[in-house]
């Protein structure tokens, strides 16, 4: 199979795990546990892809600092070729604090080259080299949104399947209107769901967006998943696995819900190798180190049948 096209964000995570109590000010709280590793949606999830065998191209900004040299050497030693990867000299990689409990987390986000990221940043010279386009986080990165549905449409016309991770917008807009036009799959998880669909229930909120795109997944944490589609909607129970940190387990998730997909298996295979990656990849502190061959899940996968 051709190359997938990752086009997106990739930062420095700073992850803190087992806090004492919650952070304020004039106050100090202690953590268990700190690990800096590799973050952003589209970086984790192309790693993920990566980790699953599949070919990854990935098109994105980063700054010329110590981050910059971090996270390029993490994502470059899971396979993706970062050659489209550019570095800018006068804004710095953004960087990312995690406070994460087993089951959620919050974050505290310096944005960066993130947000200074433009089309002029992530040329596509050929798209005949490419099977699949995804991308991640339009509300976060501010100079590239509005080449989101360019982007999409062009790939659509060179014969591309699409997908997008939109994530959480900060400014409560959630205005999508012009891509889901060009979008095959989209995947939220509950909260984005209920914003961008106007629906409370996780399997409404797929309903509804599966009459915006062809597949829509929302994801439930420990509960599963759910996709809607003109099929209808399909549910899929989580994998029991005992989480130490839930960073990048959707964007995990993404990975290999569109690994299946992207082979012609059936949603509900799609969905349960999209929980069985998300389930593992909690195994370790971060989004990057505990994600799983595919093998691995397969296996998880076996073992609940």
């Amino acid at each position: 199979m051709k190359p997938v096209l990752v086009i997106g964000d990739l930062n420095a995570d700073l992850v803190l795990t087992g806090l004492s109590g919650h952070p304020r000010y004039g106050r100090e709280v202690l953590v268990r546990g700190c690990r800096l590793t590799l973050g952003g949606s589209g970086a984790i999830f192309a790693c993920a892809l990566a980790r699953l065998g599949q070919p990854v191209r990935f098109l994105g900004k980063i700054g010329s600092d110590w981050a910059g040299d971090l996270v390029l050497s993490l994502i470059r030693g899971r396979g993706v070729d970062v050659r489209g990867v550019r570095r800018d000299p006068k804004v710095g990689t953004g960087v990312a604090v995690a406070f994460t409990e087993t089951d959620d987390r919050a974050l505290v986000s310096y944005l960066g080259t993130v947000a200074s990221t433009t089309g002029r940043d992530v040329p596509v010279r050929s798209w005949g080299g490419f099977s699949h386009l995804h991308l991640t986080s339009p509300f976060i990165q501010l100079g590239l949104r509005d080449r989101f549905p360019a982007l999409l449409r062009r790939a659509k016309r060179e014969g591309l399947t699409t997908s997008i991770d939109p994530g959480w917008d900060p400014r409560g807009r959630w205005d999508l209107e012009r891509v889901y036009p060009w979008v095959d799959v989209m995947f939220v998880n509950e909260a984005e769901g209920r914003e961008l669909s106007g629906r409370r229930k996780p399997g409404e909120a797929a309903s509804r967006l599966g009459e915006r795109v062809a597949v829509a997944v929302v994801k439930t944490g420990p509960k599963g998943a759910i996709a809607g589609s003109k099929d209808g909607v399909l549910r899929m129970p989580a994998y029991g696995v005992e989480p130490v940190d839930t960073t990048g387990a959707g964007d995990t998730f993404d990975a290999g819900f569109l690994w299946a997909w992207l082979r012609g298996k059936p949603i509900r295979e799609a969905l349960a190798l999209g929980c069985a990656c998300g389930a593992l990849s909690t195994r370790k502190p971060g989004g990057y180190d505990g994600q799983p061959t595919r093998q691995e899940a397969y296996r998880l996968m076996g073992r609940f049948r």
